[in-house]
């Protein structure tokens, strides 16, 4: 049985209300977050569409180092993880956020399968090494799907179903917590 982890050596996952909507709209802007709406409606509309949003905050305290939210489940137990870490943090703080995120996800739902869209173009982009990337599958490739800093993008799909994650995630977990 999967336990809800909320913190790692590297960074603790705290609960985000409306009230840190600000904040999380700051980590969002500094990072150059593509499609950033106006800060009033992003404070109006903090949360809505998610099962859960965090800051990422060091696990020794200090200012957010980021936001990872996990979205609705759908009906075929599939939902999305997206990590942002500010600029400057170690891959470990990025690796641990969404490995705490996607186990999250896989003890407190019926969850089959987390996906992650990265603009990166391998497993990697995940920051979980190369031991533990194998459980990554590369789904899609979304060509030029978004518009940033005056271009277009490609979106990779990635995912990681539960039998994978209870296979190497909980090794992973064991080895961040």
């Amino acid at each position: 049985m999967l336990y809800p982890h909320t913190e790692s050596r590297q960074v603790v996952l705290r609960p985000a209300g409306t009230s840190d909507a600000p904040d999380a709209y700051e980590i969002l802007f500094r990072t150059g977050y593509r499609g950033l709406p106006t800060i009033d409606e992003y404070v109006a509309s903090f949360g809505r569409g998610a099962s859960a949003v965090f800051l990422v905050d060091p696990a020794g305290g200090g200012e957010p180092a980021g936001l990872a939210t996990i979205s609705a489940l759908n009906p075929a137990g599939h939902l999305t993880v997206e990590v942002t870490m500010a600029d400057g943090r170690p891959a470990e703080s990025l690796r641990d956020a969404t490995a705490l995120c996607t186990n999250f996800a896989f003890s407190m739902w019926r969850t089959r399968k987390v996906y992650f869209h990265t603009t990166r173009t391998s497993a990697r982009a995940l920051a979980f090494g190369d031991e533990y990337s194998a459980m990554i599958r590369e789904e899609a490739v979304l060509r030029d799907y978004v518009f940033f800093h005056g271009r277009t993008w490609d979106v990779n799909v990635l995912s990681i179903r539960r039998e994978e994650w209870d296979e190497q995630g909980v090794e992973l977990l064991k080895l961040i917590t």
